[in-house]
């Protein structure tokens, strides 16, 4: 009998064959001892005939689904989580459309006045990247501009103080011009030419459509910091580089400016030529659409860990309600308030009087709070590896930038409950580290999709719409509800 026979004629009697490193492993009843030592002497030609592969036949594993978690509210401080609460039950949207941005912003208007002192050289600044990942029409855009209005009013103030300042910098250089033609008329005179009046610099909180090399003057001319907002963030992505031939300048300042180290810019065009900003910082919010999130984020930019320091949120679509629900005007109010007691916190003096972001210290509870998490942080990062691994080396840090946020939030919100204005306490870091964990979770969902292939997309947008059905269907809701289950 020859050996493909006699292996057909024991599968028949249900004997089942694994080649395993290279070894043929044989599985038989006890009563075929005598089949498997003449099957035995035909081992070579046995693993040759199956190919060197194993018949296991039992299903590659099911990769695991991630379900989405809805976002902590009550994680963060009045009156922002009112403002996040009524803004998403208005527009009828994922609270984190507005949460996401909203921190960002907060951020963006500490700056660098506010650093926590982690230990001697591990200073943490209050800046925050965030981005909401949805399709076109999810409400990314109303949530958006309802979070940026009290920023886009206190920088129309701005813009209307330089206005004025314009028109007077334009008065003193029409008398600069009279008084220097006189200078070069007067041959006789030993005097010093007259002094040039230098332009007003416009105070900037929020920048949009900029490169490195734009926006380095403006940073220079506002040591506190900005906030990059765009309602779409691949545009910004794809401007990497426009002017470098691809070598990497722009990414790398952005990386800078995620912790406030200093950039300099050499500049094509402009004066002076060469831009040295000793303090970076800028926070980043906007949103970016699932089918170009991947494109967007590409390998290099996965490896240099840019899309390691966001944030990000993919909630499930809604279906859109009217409501005739609104965000409370005095819920508005305090939040605008809010943000002028931000944006009035000032730096220390240094020994050169140069100003310097002054120190927050943690207290003992929410430094030991901390140490807590750190450490089971770790244990979870030493098991992963690639942009999970990436990602999780930013959130170790962003419990403490979080809570810092939150700190001076209830700082300026003058919560009656806050003992020390520079200490975070042990309520705003468990508040931060429980934001932090919310995001480790998102941040699986977020780069499993990044991974997924067209099957596994296919049965998360399955089990997806199954939820929002209330997570239970027929066969007949499946058939009728899902394109790729119809009957043809």
């Amino acid at each position: 009998m020859d050996v493909v026979t006699l292996v057909e004629e024991a599968r028949r009697d249900g004997v089942k064959f694994e080649v395993d490193d290279g070894d043929l492993l044989i599985s038989a009843a006890e009563t075929q001892k005598h089949l498997v030592k003449t099957l035995s002497q035909h081992r070579a030609e046995i693993i040759e005939l199956l190919g060197g592969k194993s018949e296991n036949t039992e299903p590659p594993p099911t990769p695991r689904i991630e379900t989405y978690q809805p976002f902590p509210t009550d994680a963060l401080p009045e009156p922002v989580r009112g403002f996040v609460e009524d803004g998403a039950k208005s527009i009828v949207c994922d609270p984190t459309f507005l949460a996401l941005p909203m921190l960002s912003a907060l951020a963006a208007a500490i700056g660098n006045t506010r650093k926590v002192l982690l230990k001697p050289g591990w200073p943490v600044p209050a800046c925050i990247w965030t981005a909401i990942v949805g399709e076109s029409g999810t409400a990314k855009t109303p949530a958006f501009r309802a979070v940026m209005r009290p920023v886009r009013k206190r920088q129309e103030e701005f813009m209307r103080a330089n206005m004025d300042a314009v028109k007077q910098f334009e008065i003193h250089t029409a008398y600069f011009d009279k008084e220097m033609g006189a200078w070069k008329r007067d041959k006789k005179t030993n005097e010093l030419p007259p002094e040039n009046p230098a332009p007003p610099q416009a105070s900037r909180l929020v920048v949009g459509d900029t490169t490195v090399e734009a926006l380095s003057p403006i940073l220079l001319a506002n040591p506190r910091g900005l906030l990059m907002a765009r309602d779409e963030l691949a545009g910004w992505i794809a401007s990497f580089d426009r002017y470098t031939s691809g070598k990497g300048g722009d990414a790398a300042n952005w990386l800078s400016m995620f912790h406030g180290e200093s950039i300099t810019v050499d500049r094509r065009t402009g004066h002076p030529p060469t831009i040295h900003v000793p303090e970076a910082l800028v926070s980043i919010t906007g949103g970016i659409q699932p089918s170009i999130l991947h494109r967007a984020l590409g390998r290099e930019h996965r490896e240099s860990g840019l899309a390691a320091r966001f944030l990000m949120a993919y909630p499930p679509r809604k279906p859109k309600q009217w409501t005739e629900a609104d965000i409370a005007p005095a819920v508005v109010e305090k939040i605008e308030a809010v943000f002028e007691h931000l944006y009035d916190f000032t730096g220390q003096a240094d020994e050169d009087g140069a100003v310097q972001p002054q120190a927050v210290a943690l207290t003992p509870h929410a430094k030991e709070a901390f140490k807590e998490y750190y450490n089971a942080h770790a244990q979870e990062h030493v098991d992963l590896g690639g942009e999970l691994s990436a990602a999780w080396a930013k959130l170790e840090e962003y419990a403490v930038r979080l809570a810092l946020v939150i700190h001076c939030v209830q700082v300026a919100a003058g919560e009656p409950t806050l003992t020390d204005a520079n200490s975070v306490d042990e309520v705003s870091m468990a508040a931060g580290i429980r934001l932090a964990e919310w995001f480790k979770h998102e941040a699986r969902r977020v780069y499993s999709r990044l991974s997924e292939t067209e099957e596994d997309q296919s049965r998360r947008e399955l089990v997806e719409w199954i939820t929002r059905k209330g997570g239970s269907v027929t066969a007949r809701d499946v058939q009728q509800g899902r394109r790729e289950f119809k009957k043809a």
